[in-house]
């Protein structure tokens, strides 16, 4: 059991690395463009909505080798955890 619950909290700590930079970068380039049209008055869904994309897009380019070989090495572990995992 207590295997099980390392392989599941591991788990939990990957999704969480892997989805931090994602989900900062389209969080801050939101905040910066809600404060853009707030004091702009430019009140454009599409305006936030693309730069948010295009960003979202550019540091999964830039991190996706990183991520990729996470979940590569995480499922290679569960693998090799396998026959423990199943007593």
């Amino acid at each position: 059991m207590n295997e099980a619950l390392a392989q599941t909290q591991s788990a939990f700590e990957l999704v969480l690395r892997a989805s931090l930079p994602l989900l900062a970068a389209a969080f801050l380039v939101g905040l910066v463009t809600a404060l853009l049209a707030l004091w702009t008055r430019l009140a454009e869904p599409a305006i936030g909505s693309l730069s948010r994309a295009l960003v979202t897009l550019l540091v999964l380019g830039s991190t996706g080798g990183y991520i990729a070989s996470q979940l590569l090495g995480y499922t290679a572990g569960l693998f090799r955890a396998l026959p423990e995992l199943a007593r």
